[in-house]
């Protein structure tokens, strides 16, 4: 569907009228955070959709209908359930990042693997 202008004759400006395209609600899922300690994957599922792996540096997006979602999300040791709402036009990007605590460097040095802690922030772009 065209986007559509109208002129206000009295006051010469443009007023846009919305369009289906104004109303998309997405996701994006971002793992670029710069406290990520850049080790290990992500694994994320939004609803029943497919499961998605994220290295340091990756991001996901997709449009979703508007109303309740639930987003599941693990490194393997740590699980995450989001349950969120969006509305119609809106865009939320969830920041998912692996920490490190100050003994991690350590631990991996003595043992060759430690816990990295899951942490999952929400954003609204819109």
């Amino acid at each position: 569907m065209p986007q559509t202008t109208a002129i206000d004759s009295g006051t010469g400006t443009a007023a846009r009228t919305a369009t289906w395209e104004d109303l998309e609600s997405r996701i994006t899922i971002s793992r670029a955070h710069p406290s990520d300690y850049g080790q290990r994957q992500v694994f994320a599922r939004l609803d029943d959709g497919p499961r998605i792996a994220l290295l340091f540096g990756e991001s996901w997006e997709q449009e979703v209908a508007p109303g309740r979602h639930v987003m599941r999300v693990h490194n393997t040791l740590f699980r995450k359930r989001v349950e969120f709402s969006i509305e119609p036009g809106e865009h939320l990007e969830f920041i998912v990042i692996n920490r490190a605590r100050w003994w991690t460097a350590g631990m991996a040095g003595v043992l060759g693997a430690a816990p990295l802690f899951l942490t999952v922030e929400c954003l609204s772009l819109r």
